[in-house]
């Protein structure tokens, strides 16, 4: 028989929990503070290399010419190549970690100075700096803008997570540079390629650069058909097991049984007809059209927009589509064809285009690939009713933990679902607010229309 616990008992264990979650941030947060640090020193070492290049080349001597002979790239090149080999074998890390962890710092330094502050207190690591620079090379020709990218993605970073951090980041930059997304991608698309990696005991990395809608089609497919195979078949694999062999059977052209994966994709209608287009005055207040509603812009739910022509090939490659209704204002999904009264597949549809994501506070799985949850349960005391009004996607692993452990969870007005855990801390929405700020900030910057607008 166990001991009946008091109520102190509880609350002296939620205590001690909470501390040791405390013990936990504190280790984060000074595990980013030093991977800050070392970064910034080795980004002084190769810095002082390059300017004291006679630390490791001898400019006055050359064994086979008699004579000072310019090696490759010059002095200086040399100098940070002696630096960066030597920095691997002190740190035991590739010469090409070195670069890479002097490079952000670097160019964080220099280019970002409120996101590198943050990494330098420790709120956010460096893969987050690394997400966000990788949107840099859109404000070449938009560095006005870049002060603002940089405030802005320091307030995201420093809540969300870095795959959270990496698409905001790049819907971001998409707003504030004039460069379109069709521009960007047919740049992107001239440099997909693959390549390989070896790695320890006979194994080997496999990369492909594609389109994003493909990219993620193949690994819907992968998921689906792992997720779907019979237990006889699975011999004991994992599901990451199971998908690594099916990717390597299809690139090999062996007979697999796949199961067909659907990526949606949302496209604006003034995308799609030049009339429609025309129709809409850009800059307007209110308008979706211009770049002032995230949601203007054509995109993989849960992923991130697309280039308008990668959208239009896709829907002409489909030959069907849905219809969507939204908000002209706001771009929130109001309503779509469907006929359904229980969880169908519309249904589905409908909570990924709204979602995206799994609704949880900072949760990057994809809703598609999610459970559709009862918000207040169908079996339960208030009989939830299968509607859109009282449902919510949520992935696997966080709908497992909803009814049976002792977390908490509150659906906000917005649709984002807090977790309240025994310890008292509670979830938070990264994204709160986003939308309006960068409506905002694309307002202050806004040219007025040559010509009024009614």
């Amino acid at each position: 028989m166990e001991p009946v616990r008091s109520n102190g008992d509880l609350v002296s264990d939620q205590l001690l929990l909470r501390e040791l979650f405390l013990d936990a941030e504190c280790a984060q947060f000074e595990a980013n503070r030093r991977a800050a640090r070392q970064s910034e020193h080795l980004a002084d070492v190769l810095d002082f290399a390059r300017a004291h290049p006679e630390l490791y080349v001898n400019t006055d001597f050359d064994p086979c010419l008699g004579g000072k002979t310019p090696p490759l790239g010059g002095d200086a090149t040399l100098a940070e190549r002696c630096a960066v080999l030597e920095a691997s074998s002190r740190l035991h890390i590739s010469e090409g970690e070195v670069r890479a962890s002097a490079a952000v710092a670097q160019q964080a330094r220099q280019e970002l100075p409120r996101v590198w502050a943050a990494a330098r207190d420790g709120r956010i690591s460096l893969a987050h700096v690394k997400a966000v620079l990788g949107q840099m090379p859109a404000f070449e020709r938009e560095a006005a803008a870049v002060d603002a990218f940089d405030q802005l993605m320091r307030d995201v970073a420093v809540g969300s997570t870095v795959g959270s951090t990496r698409r905001q980041a790049r819907e971001i930059a998409d707003r504030l540079t004039a460069c379109t997304r069709t521009q960007r991608h047919a740049a992107a698309f001239a440099r997909r390629t693959v390549y390989v990696e070896d790695v320890a005991d006979g194994m080997s990395w496999v990369y492909a650069m594609v389109s994003t809608e493909r990219a993620h089609a193949i690994d819907r497919e992968l998921s689906l058909t792992a997720k779907r195979m019979p237990v006889a078949q699975r011999d004991g694999r994992t599901t990451a097991q199971i998908r690594a062999d099916l990717f390597a059977d299809l690139l090999r052209g062996d007979p697999v049984e796949r199961v067909k994966a659907k990526v949606l994709v949302t496209i604006p209608l003034d995308r799609l007809a030049p009339e429609a287009r025309a129709s809409v005055r850009d800059g307007v207040p209110g308008s979706p059209v211009g770049g002032l509603d995230l949601n203007s812009d054509c995109l993989i739910p849960g992923v991130g927009p697309i280039d308008d022509a990668t959208a239009r090939q896709l829907l002409l490659d489909a030959g069907a589509f849905t219809r969507v209704i939204t908000d002209p204002v706001t771009g929130v999904v109001l309503d779509m064809d469907r006929r359904a009264r229980r969880a169908t597949g519309a249904q589905r549809e409908w909570l990924t285009l709204v979602h995206g994501t799994c609704a949880r506070d900072g949760c990057d799985r994809l809703a598609i690939d999610g459970d559709i949850d009862h918000h207040c349960a169908y079996h339960g005391p208030g009989r939830g009713e299968t509607d859109i009004a009282n449902l919510d996607p949520l992935c696997d692993p966080d709908h497992a933990l909803k009814d049976t452990t002792l977390l908490r969870h509150r659906r906000r007005a917005d649709g984002s679902v807090q977790i309240r855990f025994p310890s008292g801390h509670r979830t938070k929405n990264p994204f709160a607010g986003l939308r309006e700020r960068v409506s905002a900030l694309l307002m202050s910057v806004a040219e007025p229309p040559a010509t009024p607008p009614f």
